[in-house]
């Protein structure tokens, strides 16, 4: 091997980019209220951190959703917590998922995307989001930002690495999840419409008990 040493010094250099890409990231997430506190007796977080994100499912049911939620938490939490959702029960097939303490919005966005098509099953099962985008938020820039956003996955979609997203304003953009910038569509596929429930609608509602931390 002629230049050892260079290829040693390639792969310290890869090393180190990813090292300091996840403290970036982590330390963004940090900064923005993204990561919640996680206490150190395992019991849940004291304050809540109010929000508007919504995601609603349909076609599984309460084991499905169950699995489904426990599997993606696993992963998001393992290193720190980063998720917390709660599922109300609206029929037995319909779902409504909230993040009473908060969730960053690329984490928001990847547990809409794999709800439709969890790892595991053949079928997709039909997932959307609504919330209120942010500055710091992955993706955005001054023209999405601040904006109530609808996100979902057309159903021509089968590469399971986006979402789409439309403003109230009906503004359609690709979220790519492996893009830092979102790509304005001039064909949107879904028009943005209201949240399909309210808080008000979730009052009252069973709460289906799921693991946020894999287990």
């Amino acid at each position: 091997m002629k230049h050892p040493y260079l290829i040693l010094a390639i792969i310290l250099m890869v090393t180190l980019l990813l090292i300091f890409d996840r403290l970036e990231l982590k330390d963004r997430r940090m900064r923005d209220g993204s990561a919640i506190k996680d206490p150190a007796d395992g019991s849940l977080p004291e304050d809540k951190v109010a929000n508007d994100k919504l995601i609603v499912v349909e076609g599984m049911n309460e084991d499905q959703i169950k699995g489904i939620i426990r599997d993606f938490c696993g992963w998001h939490n393992r290193e720190m917590l980063q998720l917390i959702p709660v599922v109300t029960k609206m029929t037995d097939q319909l779902f409504a998922i909230t993040f009473p303490y908060d969730v960053s919005f690329d984490i928001f966005c990847f547990l809409i995307s794999y709800l439709n098509y969890p790892k595991g099953y053949t079928r997709r099962f039909h997932t959307m989001g609504w919330a209120t985008t942010r500055l710091a938020d992955m993706w955005m820039t001054e023209e999405n930002a601040g904006k109530q956003v609808l996100l979902f996955v057309p159903d021509r979609e089968t590469a399971y690495d986006r979402v789409f997203m439309t403003t109230a304003d009906q503004t359609t953009y690709q979220l790519g999840f492996a893009e830092e910038a979102a790509q304005l569509l001039q064909y949107p596929d879904m028009s943005y419409r209201m949240p399909l429930f309210t808080a008000h609608d979730l009052a009252g509602r069973e709460t289906i008990v799921v693991s946020f931390n894999g287990r």
